[in-house]
């Protein structure tokens, strides 16, 4: 079941104890990008359905303009060409949200996120694991499809704040904030599986990127610990076993 991203921002809209981490999204028109552009220095255009970092353009504040990126390709443009800038790197068969960018922390010089694997094997979430998504040199998004790897999750926040006790802290909220998205999207759809994404800034804030309803378990096999890929495959066979 492939839920759409804006369908997701709206019911974790709905509960007023998340909207703190929901990074600003609306569906796309040229007057909102630009209004968006003026507010933040950065913006990501996502498809609606997409996966895996496919699709996604950034479009970002620079001295002479602004750049447009899509994987490798950029442009350079003025603010008269920026929406039509974006919109050659749109597939006229997807529809499209505009959100607000984060200022992801950085690990070894690239951008990280965290991504935490939620299974409901018999009646409860369950967290069966956690990591680091480290962006490849250079690219802004940190899908495995798109070079991104693993690391340990506790590992990278230590390197982050320099402090164990605030590490330990923001794993704590990670944990509770991926129990209350995963509970929030189960209300509406018969899940028992998600891959939540939770971007991470230098100064320990929080903030919601995607909940994935089909998660990939390819990130888990990098870490050199096989105990949370295990995890996550015996509870595959339970789901299997106990709901197919």
């Amino acid at each position: 079941m492939t839920i759409g991203k804006m369908i997701k921002h709206k019911e974790l809209l709905g509960r007023p104890t998340l909207r703190k981490y929901l990074p600003e999204t609306h569906w796309i028109t040229p007057a909102r990008t630009l209004r968006m552009m003026r507010s933040y220095s950065t913006i990501f255009i996502k498809p609606n359905k997409g996966s895996g970092g496919t699709g996604i353009i950034r479009a970002k504040r620079i001295r002479n303009g602004y750049e447009v990126r899509s994987g490798q390709s950029r442009k350079v443009v003025g603010s008269g060409s920026l929406y039509r800038a974006i919109q050659s790197f749109q597939k006229p068969s997807q529809r499209y949200l505009v959100q607000r960018g984060l200022q992801l922390g950085r690990y070894k010089g690239a951008i990280f996120d965290a991504r935490i694997y939620m299974q409901k094997p018999v009646s409860g979430w369950v967290i069966s694991g956690m990591a680091a998504r480290v962006a490849a040199p250079q690219r802004f998004v940190t899908n495995y499809h798109k070079g991104g790897h693993a690391a340990p999750l506790h590992k990278v926040l230590l390197s982050l704040f320099g402090k164990r006790r605030k590490a330990n802290d923001r794993l704590s909220k990670i944990a509770a904030l991926s129990y209350s998205i995963a509970a929030t999207i189960n209300k509406h759809h018969p899940i028992r599986e998600l891959g939540i994404d939770l971007g991470i800034e230098k100064s320990g804030r929080i903030w919601f990127i995607e909940a994935n309803s089909r998660p990939g378990h390819m990130l888990f096999k990098q870490l050199p610990d096989k105990t949370m890929l295990n995890t996550i495959m015996k509870n595959k066979r339970l789901i299997r076993r106990l709901h197919s």
